[in-house]
């Protein structure tokens, strides 16, 4: 059967969702609920809201308190630099350990952001495979935010800073020790002027206060956009080994809150049968380019390979450019839990400068990225359901011969 992305009906919901304002809590965030229960509605999609509680003091105290800790420490190790005293390993030693674990994902961190008064809800729609024994999960948030700092100030602040953090976290652990030993070392004003680089970019990050100016084309209406046309494809044509579930998750933009309350309320039943999460975060490029991300944190955290390899293989071999992110601080996406807890799920992201401000408006979105970004992930589907269908029809592997040591006769 001939499948067809419409990339023009997908534009249109970039276009309906792009004329609200998204941040969660907002009127525009209860008006993008009631299109996406619609846009199931219409495609004959059985669809259901699951509620949850959520705070969002992750992103107004947890982050920016991570961050004045960061900068505190590197002051004081600059401080004590400055004083020359071995006692320089000691906030040194005290800034690897922050930078380590303050931006790992944890499980503290998830029950921490769904512990609140404040309510929110993730849309899934249900497209039954004709005799599965498997789920795949596509999602993408339909929640947008804007922030006071333009989105390439604001990485170049958080990675620019990270990585300056831990050169001089161990320049700091060096220097306490030959301090300690009785080396003279370089110690001078002009250094501990540059030490003072990463506390003050780190300190920077507290003032990226967080408004709702943003259209959130990109970010994210045109991965929601991706996954109601291919569940509209696939409600008409399902899968025949996966049911199909299409999630337009909330509070994204606020800790990932909507996928993680997912992810905690399912992953018993999920992990009972074959399982795969793709997420959809602005899935293409402004040149049409679909860039997966295959590792986040540092040290790296690998997404799935599988569906890496299948995404890849499939888009190559329809002639799209396919490439690779690697997200090691300062981003998240909501596929990134379901990595942390053991599930085959990755991600079709990109970067846009016009992000997280009003400049993020349909006249951005690459046409030809999104009809890629949803015939790929078709074609990719259909080809997870072929390798289901041929593994299931592998004759099964041949007992072993009896023998001396394998005979099992009677008495």
């Amino acid at each position: 059967m001939h499948e067809h992305f419409d990339a023009q009906r997908a534009f249109g919901h970039i276009a309906e969702l792009s004329s609200l304002r998204r941040l969660a809590g907002t009127p525009g965030e209860t008006e993008a609920q009631d299109y996406v229960r619609r846009a199931f509605r219409d495609m004959g999609v059985e669809a259901h809201d699951e509620e949850f509680s959520y705070s969002d003091a992750a992103l107004k105290l947890a982050l920016p308190a991570t961050c004045l800790l960061i900068g505190a420490i590197s002051v004081m190790g600059s401080l004590a630099f400055l004083w020359r005293t071995a006692l320089v390993i000691i906030p040194g030693a005290a800034l690897l350990v922050a930078l380590f674990f303050g931006f790992k994902w944890s499980g503290t961190f998830e029950r921490f952001g769904l512990r609140g008064k404040m309510k929110s809800l993730n849309l899934v729609g249900e497209i039954e495979g004709r005799q599965a024994s498997g789920r795949v999960l596509l999602s993408a948030h339909y929640d947008s935010k804007s922030q006071l700092m333009p989105v390439l100030v604001r990485a170049s602040f958080f990675i620019l800073g990270y990585a300056l953090a831990i050169i001089f976290g161990l320049a700091l652990v060096g220097l306490g020790i030959a301090f300690a030993a009785g080396v003279a070392t370089l110690g001078n004003r002009a250094f501990f002027v540059v030490s003072l680089l990463p506390p003050l970019m780190m300190l920077g990050l507290l003032f990226n206060f967080t408004g709702n100016r943003s259209p959130g084309a990109l970010d994210d209406a045109s991965g929601v956009a991706t996954i109601l046309e291919v569940a509209h494809v696939l409600a008409a044509s399902p899968l025949d080994n996966f049911d199909v579930t299409v999630a337009a998750f909330g509070c994204e933009e606020v800790g990932l809150c909507g996928s993680i309350s997912y992810l905690l309320a399912h992953q018993e039943e999920l992990r009972q049968r074959p399982f795969f999460m793709l997420n959809y975060d602005m899935p293409f490029t402004s040149a049409a380019k679909l860039v997966l991300n295959t590792a986040f944190e540092l040290p790296p955290v690998r997404t799935s390979r599988r569906l890496n390899a299948v995404l890849s293989e499939t888009a190559r071999e329809m002639g799209f450019e396919v490439g690779a992110i690697y997200m090691p601080v300062g981003a998240g996406a909501d596929h990134m839990p379901w990595v942390k807890h053991g599930f085959e799920a990755t991600s079709l992201v990109s970067a846009a400068t016009s992000i997280h401000s009003s400049r993020d408006t349909p006249d951005k979105v690459n046409r030809e990225g999104l009809r890629r970004a949803g015939e790929a992930s078709l074609a990719a589907l259909r080809r997870l359901d072929q390798e289901a269908t041929s593994l299931s029809k592998k004759p099964p592997s041949p007992e072993p011969s009896s023998g001396p040591e394998g005979a099992s006769g009677g008495d």
